[in-house]
């Protein structure tokens, strides 16, 4: 007996549509280079752990239809790219193990020493994940005019712009169950 793998694509509905709106379909691979299955990952500049998806035929994006629905079992649609941080265009990889810190959060107070190459974050959840799979290397997180920066510090210093730290504590090696997770809003 012979088992054959059926493999299938993301493809927007009708063939090499570019009308924004087009809902996405999975549909048999396609291998010649006319097809809009091809999709390019695109890290985004205001945080390090989302990405969007863009097709390469129709320069549109993946997209949730409205603004930011979060409704279980929605379709996905292509539509016109977005850079906003508020973006609904931005997604995140579920890892399936991760290093989890607590962190102690520090008001009026700000950590030394931005850690190169790494810029903002847009949300605080997002900055003490990326902080937490640095190790020894990031020590904390400063938000300052509304954005978090990763820091080498670790001593708490008084602020006179009202910034706000989490200083890291402890850390363990998690394993992620995506089943059993719970999800909380920011």
């Amino acid at each position: 007996k012979q088992w054959y793998q059926r493999r299938v694509a993301i493809t927007a509905g009708g063939y090499k549509s570019r009308a924004p709106d087009t809902n996405l379909n999975m549909w048999s691979c396609q291998y010649n280079m006319e097809t809009d299955q091809k999709w390019s990952v695109e890290w985004s500049k205001f945080d390090d752990c989302a990405f969007r998806m863009r097709n390469k035929d129709t320069n549109q994006c993946v997209d949730a239809p409205g603004n930011s629905e979060r409704r279980h079992g929605i379709n996905l649609i292509q539509y016109y790219c977005e850079d906003s941080p508020s973006s609904d265009h931005w997604f995140y990889f579920i890892p399936t193990e991760d290093r989890l810190c607590q962190y102690k959060q520090y008001n009026n107070r700000y950590l030394d020493t931005n850690i190169a190459d790494h810029g903002y974050y847009a949300s605080l959840g997002s900055a003490q994940q990326a902080c937490s799979r640095m190790g020894d290397l990031c020590k904390g997180v400063t938000r300052s005019s509304g954005v978090h920066y990763l820091r080498q510090g670790s001593t708490p210093k008084p602020a006179s712009r009202g910034e706000t730290s989490w200083v890291k504590t402890t850390c363990e090696e998690e394993d992620f169950h995506y089943f059993e997770q719970k999800f909380m809003d920011v």
